[in-house]
C-alpha cells in the first residue's frame, strides 16, 4: 500500500536506488503561466536538455478543479515536446495585442497548451493519483515524472533546478556550451541557499501577500514590505553593477557578467527573473502592486532583467505573455472579479 505523502522530494542520481540519470526517460508537466514551473523551463533550456528531457504542457487556464490539459492524438506531439518551447507557439512575443476574444474553454493546440502523449491523462490530478493514491497535497506544476517507474521523482520547483544542473550533464551534446553551465557551484551553494531563503517569502511570494491582502491596512503594509525588499534587490544589484565597472569600461562586457552572485547564471538569477519578468505586466495591475514600477523606478533591475531576457535566449524563448496574463486574470477571481486582461504595457519587455 502507498504512504500518505504531501509532497515528492526525490533526487536522479546514479547513486540512487530507484531513479537513475537515463536519456528520455524523464518528462516535465508544466504550466507556461506559472512562475515556479517557469523555473523549470528556463533551467532546462539553458542546460540544453530539451533533447533529454521532453515536456506537456497544461492549459493556461486553473480552473476549480485545478490544471488541465488538452486532449490530442499522440502522434500530433512529435518531436514537438523536445524543443525548448514545447512546442507552444506565443514564447518569445514581447509586445501586446488583443486576447480579449480568448475563451476560457479555448482548444487551439500548441497554442493555449498541450496535452499528455503517454497516458492520455486530462488533469495534472491524475498524475498525481497515478504516482500515489495516498497523496494529499495540492496538485500543483512543475512535475518532474519518471516515465519508467510511472511515478513523480519531485513538485517542487527550486529542488528539480538542482536536479536539472547536475543530474543529465553526460547526456548534453558536448559541442554546446550549455554542458559547462552551472548555476549551483559547489563553492556557492552556501550563499545561494541564504539568498534563495530569503527571495522566496520575500520576493516570489511577497508580491501574492500583496495581491491576496484581506484589507487596506494589509494591503498597505504587505505592499511597503515587498518594496522595501525589492529596493534591497536594487541595492545588491547596483553594487555588482559598480564593482564590474571598475574592472570593466564597456557596458557589453559588464552585462556578460552582471548577475546577482557571480560573473555567470545562479539559480537565483532564475528565481528573482521569473517574478520580475511578470511585474510591470500583470502583478503591477492585477496584484494592484503598483507602488513603484520596474521599468521606470529600478534602473539596476531592469537593467538585469533586460540583460537577461534579451542577451540570453534560454530567457527569451521560454517566457510567453499570452499564458502569463491570461494565467492570472482567468484563474484568480479574487483580484480581479471581472477578469479582464490587461492590453498593455505595449512593450512587456522593451528592448536593452
Amino acid at each position: 500500500m502507498p504512504e500518505a505523502i504531501t509532497s515528492f522530494n526525490k533526487t536522479i542520481s546514479p547513486d540512487d536506488p530507484i531513479y537513475k540519470p537515463e536519456m528520455n526517460r524523464y518528462w516535465l508537466y508544466l504550466a507556461a503561466g506559472c512562475p515556479y514551473a517557469s523555473r523549470v523551463l528556463i533551467t532546462r533550456a539553458l542546460k540544453g536538455l530539451h533533447p533529454v528531457i521532453g515536456v506537456s504542457f497544461t492549459h493556461w487556464m486553473l480552473g476549480d478543479d485545478g490544471w488541465k490539459f488538452l486532449t490530442a492524438d499522440p502522434k500530433k506531439m512529435g518531436e514537438n515536446a523536445f524543443r525548448v518551447d514545447g512546442g507552444i507557439a506565443g514564447f518569445s512575443n514581447d509586445t501586446s495585442y488583443r486576447i480579449g476574444d480568448i475563451k476560457d474553454d479555448s482548444s487551439r493546440l500548441f497554442i493555449d497548451g498541450s496535452f499528455d502523449p503517454h497516458y492520455g491523462v486530462k488533469s495534472v490530478k491524475e498524475l498525481y493519483m497515478m504516482s500515489n493514491s495516498k497523496y494529499t497535497g495540492s496538485f500543483s506544476v512543475p512535475i518532474l515524472w519518471d516515465l519508467k517507474t510511472k511515478t513523480i521523482v519531485n513538485n517542487d520547483s527550486g529542488e528539480i533546478i538542482r536536479i536539472l544542473n547536475s543530474s543529465f550533464n553526460e547526456f548534453i551534446n558536448p559541442n554546446v556550451k550549455e554542458r559547462n553551465i552551472d548555476l549551483a557551484p559547489p563553492h556557492l551553494i552556501p550563499e545561494l541557499n541564504n539568498y534563495n531563503n530569503w527571495l522566496g517569502p520575500n520576493i516570489n511570494y511577497g508580491v501574492y501577500k500583496v495581491g491576496l491582502a484581506k484589507s487596506q491596512s494589509e494591503f498597505e503594509n504587505e505592499t511597503i514590505s515587498f518594496f522595501d525588499s525589492l529596493d534591497k534587490v536594487e541595492r545588491k544589484l547596483e553594487y555588482r553593477f559598480d564593482l564590474l565597472k571598475e574592472s570593466y569600461s564597456d557596458e557589453t562586457e559588464i552585462l556578460k557578467r552582471f548577475f546577482l552572485h557571480a560573473n555567470h547564471i545562479t539559480d537565483s538569477d532564475i528565481r528573482l527573473f521569473t517574478t520580475m519578468i511578470r511585474f510591470d505586466s500583470i502583478y503591477s495591475y492585477h496584484f494592484t502592486c503598483n507602488y513603484k514600477l520596474i521599468r521606470t523606478d529600478y534602473p539596476f533591475i531592469y537593467k538585469w532583467l533586460q540583460n537577461l531576457y534579451w542577451n540570453h535566449p534560454a530567457f527569451r524563448d521560454t517566457t510567453n505573455f499570452d499564458h502569463i496574463k491570461l494565467f492570472y486574470t482567468r484563474s484568480n477571481k479574487l483580484c480581479n472579479p471581472l477578469r479582464l486582461t490587461p492590453l498593455g504595457p505595449k512593450e512587456d519587455i522593451p528592448k536593452l
